[in-house]
């Protein structure tokens, strides 16, 4: 049997999401505290209360912030699990844990004790578990509700043409091709690049014109995917994505190329490629 925990998960998060999490997660800490009142907050002045439960939620926003922007960019590879990712939301709640330790030092001067570190990212971690499953669970939903979307056209019934002409907007132009020869099309300046394969043999045939034309002109063919403002690819070709949501790229079979995919359209190409 598969473990589970390496499982390939394609993380995906737009900057809105991100950014959605960690304010709603920040929330979530900041009205724990200050309904609740743990660790002695009910001892405290209302206004007092307010306040330092909301710095508790402000801290933990800007940690979201370092974490979310900042180093998962750089720390998320290629091959990222399901395993590797509820390691790193242990890391993430961990590291909350320590810098509201700090924070709370600054409130409440106290000599340092190692087991109050160890405390606060034990109670980060439960406390952050909550929110995080939630998050999960509308993550999972999403990626479900997805793939039943998907799912209502099986790759057999993919809309293919016999032929299409491509003329990329410009009337001078007629090539004509079978669409599953197409590999990908990309954009430089005022050209057009069709990739075609037949066999073996790759075929690369410029024109002038425009990508947004092209597109408009493979509408009628649902396997072209357009995954960058310079690229549109034949999912036909497509094998894996790698990356995040800030570097990813399109694999394509047996070619040893990768498109590169705009973070506009990266959760879409997780979806049709994970």
């Amino acid at each position: 049997m598969e473990n589970p925990f390496k499982k390939p998960y394609a993380l995906s998060e737009t900057k809105k999401e991100k950014i959605v999490f960690s304010l709603v997660f920040g929330l979530f800490i900041f009205l724990f505290l200050f309904l609740f009142k743990p660790f002695g907050l009910a001892q405290l002045e209302s206004e007092t209360e307010f306040l330092i439960s909301l710095g508790f939620g402000m801290v933990t926003i800007f940690m979201l912030f370092i974490f979310k922007f900042l180093i998962e960019p750089i720390v998320i590879k290629r091959r990222w699990t399901l395993g590797n990712n509820i390691l790193w939301g242990f890391v993430i709640a961990s590291s909350i844990g320590v810098a509201n330790y700090f924070y709370a030092s600054l409130i409440f001067p106290n000599a340092f004790q190692f087991k109050y570190i160890l405390l606060a990212i034990w109670t980060a971690i439960l406390v952050g578990a909550i929110p995080a499953t939630v998050g999960y669970i509308i993550s999972f939903n999403k990626m479900y509700r997805t793939a039943l979307k998907d799912a209502a056209i099986s790759p057999d019934e993919v809309l293919w043409e016999d032929e299409v002409i491509i003329r990329g907007g410009n009337p001078k132009n007629e090539y004509k091709i079978n669409p599953k020869n197409i590999v990908y099309l990309c954009s430089n300046d005022n050209y057009v690049t069709v990739v075609t394969i037949k066999g073996d043999i790759i075929n690369k045939t410029h024109l002038r014109g425009t990508l947004k034309a092209a597109e408009s002109e493979l509408k009628r063919n649902s396997s072209f995917f357009r995954c960058h403002k310079c690229f549109i690819v034949n999912a036909k070709y497509a094998d894996h994505v790698t990356g995040n949501a800030q570097n990813m790229k399109i694999k394509l079979k047996n070619q040893g190329l990768e498109i590169p995919v705009s973070r506009s359209k990266a959760a879409e190409a997780a979806r049709k490629f994970r």
